[in-house]
């Protein structure tokens, strides 16, 4: 961990905030409220879209780097597996997707598994969720424990209409003094052909504005194939047949998702600014992530599918009640099933003994102790996954034999220089590793399925058929 010269003594602080939570205050004859918590996810935003983690080049996000200064910047954040559904699922319980076992369709989440915004919600929060994916359907468990759950249709949403409608909810609770959790989900960045009366023929959503400086038009055929498939479709038919895509063209690809990025920065500034002018941002817990990247043939494929880092590494921003612990960075790899944990450690609440999830402040206060690693999974591949330590990243499918490749971050952050030949003694004690983590999800999905529903799946057939649109059914 790096950063500021008193990392460990802001975590001690943080830490001693928490307890706090559930004690007394110096000069306060009874508890501390608990803090609001607000959860962000920002689909598809891949780390190194935004300007805080970017390193050098100019940035594209300035309310997300304003946010950052405010905040603890977690450069080593991994979602476990490029897919919405899984991806938000091992968000709200902790718990690895081949242990929740939600990963396609017809799955569910079993009815004993706890989720975050249950816990939050028997401790006195009072619990709105606003998403714009279909994948996040209530029906798959995500509305387990909200006392408002929503999901706005895919071709209808932009982030805009997530913050007015969270403005009229707030508007409406007339419960001053509640403690709130927020989860809010924004749809925006993601690769779409149904975009309402705003649909273009171009993979990504991007204003008038930015496709002049781009150099397009909203009716450029520029992304449709002689077959008349355009925007995500081009993209699926590409990696399908493994056509050539000229480099100037993958570079317009990306220009028009980091144009679709930037206006969802501008609408995270007006729900930063929004939560301020209601009092609900100075002592909230608040958190920022993404359930997954993007890819732009880095590895040969576009839209988001395999893991690497153009997919599994997400942007993380916590900002801790009052500000603690503001420009920390900290470089240890955490993932995305370890927020349950650390926001219940954060308000003083016990985690589940069946989370596997860490929370990873108390964890990194401690020092020392088991090595932590990060275990991603491929999106169509079961049996391919993405070992992660601080430095190095493992890929192997377990189905296949000499199918590791190894990768040096340090020197090699794009994961592109396979040096395997080079470190076989590594690879043996990652792949023992490795193997060690993911029979311990299939044991979890083990357990925990004994509960597990009937199996039918919360998708209609018109929402099947717009999610195979993007590229979900390959």
């Amino acid at each position: 961990m790096t950063g500021s010269p008193t990392v460990r003594g802001w975590l001690a602080i943080a830490l001693t905030g928490t307890s706090l939570l559930v004690g007394c205050a110096p000069g306060e004859s009874g508890p501390a409220a608990p803090p609001h918590v607000v959860l962000v996810s920002l689909d598809a935003v891949r780390r190194d879209a935004v300007g805080a983690f970017q390193g050098d080049g100019e940035s594209v996000t300035p309310e997300l780097d304003a946010l950052s200064r405010e905040s603890i910047r977690f450069t080593e954040a991994y979602a476990q597996l490029p897919h919405t559904l899984p991806s938000h699922m091992s968000m709200l319980t902790g718990l690895h997707p081949d242990a929740h076992g939600v990963v396609v369709a017809e799955d569910r989440l079993p009815p004993g598994v706890e989720t975050l915004p249950r816990l939050l919600g028997a401790a006195g929060y009072r619990c709105y969720g606003l998403a714009s994916n279909s994948w996040l359907n209530g029906e798959f468990g995500f509305d387990r424990g909200f006392h408002h759950y929503q999901v706005f249709p895919n071709g209808l949403t932009f982030a805009g209409r997530i913050n007015a409608r969270l403005a009229e909810l707030l508007d409406q609770s007339g419960e001053k003094g509640t403690p709130l959790f927020l989860f809010l989900h924004y749809y925006d960045a993601h690769s779409d052909p149904n975009r309402g009366a705003d649909a273009t023929l171009l993979p990504y959503h991007a204003p008038p504005e930015a496709l002049a400086r781009i150099g397009v038009e909203s009716t450029s055929r520029l992304f449709c194939d002689e077959e008349d498939r355009c925007a995500s479709d081009f993209l699926v038919a590409a990696n399908r047949s493994r056509r050539p895509v000229p480099a100037e063209s993958v570079a317009t690809l990306r220009a028009l998702y980091l144009a679709g990025v930037s206006a969802l920065d501008k609408e995270i500034g007006r729900l930063v600014a929004e939560l301020k002018r209601r009092g609900l941002w100075e002592d909230a817990l608040v958190v920022v992530t993404a359930d997954h990247g993007e890819e732009f043939r880095e590895h040969g494929r576009f839209v988001h599918a395999q893991p690497y880092v153009e997919t599994l590494a997400v942007p993380l921003l916590v900002k801790l009640p009052g500000g603690r612990g503001a420009g920390t960075v900290v470089r240890e790899p955490v993932q995305t099933c370890d927020l349950l944990p650390t926001i219940l450690s954060q308000v003083g609440l016990p985690t589940p003994a069946s989370v596997q999830g860490r929370a990873f402040l108390p964890v990194l206060d401690q020092g020392g102790g088991e090595p932590r690693f990060v275990l991603g999974r491929d999106k169509h591949r079961a049996t391919r996954f993405a070992l992660r330590d601080d430095r190095y990243t493992l890929v192997v499918d377990l189905a296949q034999e000499h199918s590791a490749e190894l990768y040096d971050r340090a020197s090699d952050p794009g994961e592109v220089r396979n040096i395997a030949a080079d470190r076989p003694e590594l690879i043996a004690v990652m792949s023992t590793r490795l193997r060690q983590l993911v029979e311990r999800n299939r044991q979890a999905a083990v357990a925990l399925h004994e509960l597990e529903l009937e199996a039918a799946s919360p998708l209609t057939e018109e929402e099947k058929a717009n999610l195979r649109a993007l590229g979900y059914g390959e």
